[in-house]
């Protein structure tokens, strides 16, 4: 039997952790390997409690430390194959045969300049060793391949590109009216919202977003704008972009915030909302696209990195740095009725090609080559 090794700390992550949960519950299920996890008991009982067939190893230091570069490399355990599945790989040697690590972008190196000296270094030592020190790397886009290669000078030969999926169980479209109310009601939704969900990251470009939506406010007046997270954690990390909401009456009338949103009631919001929004200027694979999809929901979404990839013709395409032509692309959407049933049919057959099942089939069929 297999013996398989992972470090899953990250598994609470909104985008690594949903495919360390992913490839993790399908290994298991497949009763196939002898599995050792290093992480916090608890988030393993919560995640892979229905399994017995794994083992674990209290690994509760943090992320990006000096201690994880200390402890974790004693810590893996005499295997065949050890899985890293950020670029946080541990730099000195470990007991495993062979290592493969998930690199899912580059971001860190291809926003160098934005990174405090200290961020630098770290970037620059542990994102090189990441694709230089294991045995395989595993990426999640065409595009992400091409940027790893350009930005560290890894050989092609060593990447290999595995899609992620989305969970087509869960996101669909919901058209009971009794379940709309109540998450309506439960989260004050406006009648009819143009969705962001997504984080303030930089690369997020939430404040061209608010820039494009001003432009549209008198022309536009029965459309908002809904923002998914907490009002809080935005005014932190951006302020400006709050005081310019803040500052305007019309814009702090139009633009709502929902607070924290259980996982279940994202496909309600993107159901009912009249268009999603995705200005983003860098992405290695990017869910929320095919999550809009999948319920029905026309896309806006950027013409950059690895945006025009995953989501093909099913979305209308804007520039990212230009907030005129993000605004021309909402507006098209908002108003064009062909327009809007010809991308939610497209994004109809989209979204289908990206599953979990397939996705960790490929995941499995590459630990097993390197074994």
């Amino acid at each position: 039997m297999l013996r398989f090794c992972a470090d899953v700390r990250m598994i609470n992550n909104s985008g690594i952790g949903v495919y360390i949960r992913q490839y993790i519950r399908h290994i298991l299920a497949s009763a196939k390997y002898d599995v050792t996890l290093l992480g916090r008991r608890p988030d393993l009982d919560k995640h892979f409690g229905e399994y017995t067939n794994w083992q674990f190893i209290e690994a509760d230091f943090p992320i990006y430390s000096v201690q994880e570069q200390l402890r974790l490399p004693l810590m893996v355990p005499s295997c065949d194959v050890f899985w890293s599945p950020h670029y946080n790989i541990p730099l000195l040697p470990v007991r495993a045969r062979r290592h493969l690590a998930t690199v899912p972008d580059v971001f860190h190196l291809a926003y160098y300049h934005t990174l405090s000296a200290a961020q630098k270094v770290y970037a620059k030592v542990v994102a090189n060793a990441a694709v230089r020190k294991p045995n395989l790397v595993s990426t999640i886009s065409d595009y992400s391949k091409k940027e790893i290669i350009e930005l560290t000078g890894a050989t092609a030969e060593k990447i290999r590109v595995i899609h992620l999926g989305i969970d087509q169980n869960l996101f669909r479209p919901i058209t009971d009216t009794e379940q709309q109310r109540s998450v309506k009601e439960r989260y004050q939704l406006p009648d009819r919202y143009v969705l962001f969900v997504g984080n303030v990251k930089p690369n997020k470009n939430l404040s061209s977003l608010v820039e494009a939506f001003a432009m549209l406010i008198d022309e536009i007046d029965s459309l908002d704008l809904l923002i998914v997270g907490k009002k809080e954690g935005f005014i932190t990390a951006d302020s400006s972009l709050f005081h310019r909401i803040e500052s305007n009456t019309a814009l702090a009338r139009r633009v709502h915030f929902t607070g924290y949103v259980e996982t279940a009631d994202l496909p309600v919001l993107y159901s009912m909302a009249h268009l999603f929004a995705f200005p983003s200027l860098y992405e290695g694979f990017g869910f929320p696209p095919l999550e809009a999809m999948a319920c029905g929901c026309p896309v806006v979404a950027s013409h950059v990195t690895s945006i025009p990839e995953i989501c093909g013709d099913a979305v209308q395409y804007v520039d990212p740095m230009d907030t005129r032509n993000i605004a021309d692309g909402l507006r098209a959407v908002a108003t064009d009725s062909t327009l809007r049933s010809r991308l939610v049919s497209a994004g109809d057959q989209q979204y289908r090609q990206y599953n979990w099942n397939d996705s960790a089939v490929a995941f499995t069929n590459l630990i097993e080559s390197l074994a």
